[in-house]
């Protein structure tokens, strides 16, 4: 099934996608004038603590409130919490207006770290309600294909779009359309007609309190108190028993994680992964600040908003080209699947290293189009290696740890590569993150050879 027939035979879904596109678009268009009004307000000697500061802010939210988010989605109804959430971010998107009136980084922090914690919630909501809106195998294949090619699409899309109206309008225009965006995906959501969600136990609409007890009560869940006993006396000890349930079965999927040699190696892999990139994205847009004001300095009237959106949008045109091309250079799957993941990991880094050494803003753009599209090979072979190797009662357990793990170290390599870079300057810094990422794909060529080894081994020892 192609795109535009999902599109065309599926208006729910279609309305969904429609705010999806619009509001990423405004996301990544509202990314460059933030980072590139961070850089001014940091001033000389401090840019790359407070981009890291930024990016922290951005990514920790979606991390923390993660967990939370799925436990809401799941319990209430989808549309309206995706609905809830365009609202809220309609409003916390103009905290930037403030922050750029008052001159402060602080609150610019804080309206990113708000703005990304009620992000978690539509996005979670997003991918949830995939499954009930796209009917059939096609349909579900080709719906989650679109919605990550969309995404790289708009990192393109949004991030060219933000340079032009950041650097000829002005940044007060692109925070204020940022806001009009989640207020145009709320309105396109609210039109989806399709349940959300099958639960029995989602408030969705019509249906009474009743009905909502009696699935409730059914489903396992207990609605009314004991007598002498107040609701709350009741919550805490099942809010403990979820808690203690929730670690008891985090820690049977991390031994399960470390029971499976190929996953331990991708745990391992991924966590240098994390570090390396984790300077990359602290630093990117301090090289775009440097090289535009270098390209463009009496063309435009903001060159550091060029700069910076310049390389965004190589970054999602990377994307955008290696999607396809991982598609079909994977399709074969197999071992000559876990060599490319490393091959490509190596690359990955190389093209990190090579970027440093680019003196111009074009040559740099260039490079990171390259990076991105090998990024596409080398994410879908872990992905599709992952996914491969994982019971599925399990699966859940090993993206999530996967994802924590890479943030973790992702969160502490920016903080420590804003620092550094201050300090040492940003091109050696980013050199020694690329420096890791290279490291680490030679690294997962060590630890399967090890493995294959040790099978090796007992192998023969079960044949005397």
């Amino acid at each position: 099934m192609t795109y535009r027939r999902l599109l065309a035979e599926n208006a729910d879904f279609r309305r969904l996608w429609t705010g999806q596109a619009v509001s990423e678009i405004g996301d990544w268009l509202n990314n460059i004038a933030v980072l590139a009004l961070t850089i001014q307000l940091a001033g000389p000697g401090r840019e790359g603590q407070a981009v890291a500061l930024y990016a922290v802010s951005r990514h920790l939210p979606l991390f923390l409130f993660g967990p939370f988010a799925g436990v809401v989605v799941d319990r209430l109804d989808r549309r309206r919490v995706m609905i809830a959430s365009d609202c809220a971010r309609a409003v916390l998107a103009l905290g930037f207006l403030a922050a750029a009136h008052f001159g402060t980084l602080s609150l610019i922090y804080l309206v990113g770290a708000a703005l990304f914690a009620v992000s978690a919630f539509f996005n979670v909501a997003r991918r949830a309600s995939i499954p009930n809106l796209a009917r059939g195998a096609d349909q579900l294949i080709t719906a989650n294909a679109l919605s990550s090619s969309t995404t790289a699409s708009t990192i393109a899309a949004g991030s060219a779009l933000g340079g032009l109206v950041s650097t000829f309008v002005g940044r007060d225009a692109v925070f204020i359309f940022n806001s009009a965006t989640f207020l145009v995906s709320a309105w396109m959501i609210s039109r989806i007609q399709t349940p959300t969600q099958r639960r029995a136990d989602a408030a969705t609409p019509g249906r009474s309190e009743k009905q909502v007890a009696e699935d409730n009560g059914r489903a396992g869940f207990e609605t009314k108190a004991a007598p002498g006993h107040g609701r709350r006396a009741h919550a805490s000890p099942r809010l403990r028993a979820a808690v203690a349930a929730f670690w008891r079965e985090f820690r049977e999927g991390l031994r399960y994680v470390r029971s499976q040699d190929v996953l331990r190696a991708l745990f391992v892999v991924g966590a240098g992964w994390g570090l390396g990139n984790g300077v990359a994205r602290a630093l990117y847009s301090i090289f775009g600040a440097q090289l535009g004001v270098a390209a463009a300095t009496g063309l435009v009237a903001r060159p550091t908003d060029f700069g910076i959106s310049v390389l965004f949008a190589a970054m999602g045109l990377g994307g955008v080209i290696g999607s396809p091309i991982a598609r079909r250079s994977n399709a074969g799957g197999g071992s000559a699947l876990a060599s490319r993941m490393g091959r490509t990991m190596i690359f990955d880094g190389c093209c990190l290293i090579i970027f440093t050494l680019m003196p111009g803003l074009w040559s740099a753009a260039a490079v990171l189009v390259a990076r991105d599209i090998n990024f596409s090979i080398w994410w879908t072979a872990k992905q599709t290696i992952i996914m491969s190797r994982t019971e599925d009662r399990y699966a859940g357990r090993v993206f999530a740890s996967y994802e924590t793990v890479t943030t973790l170290m992702m969160v502490g390599a920016m903080l420590a590569a804003g620092a550094s870079a201050d300090r040492f300057g940003i091109r050696p810094v980013a050199a020694i993150g690329g420096l890791i990422v290279a490291l680490s794909g030679a690294t997962w060529f060590l630890l399967r050879s090890r493995q294959r080894q040790r099978a090796n081994t007992v192998s023969n020892a079960q044949e005397l």
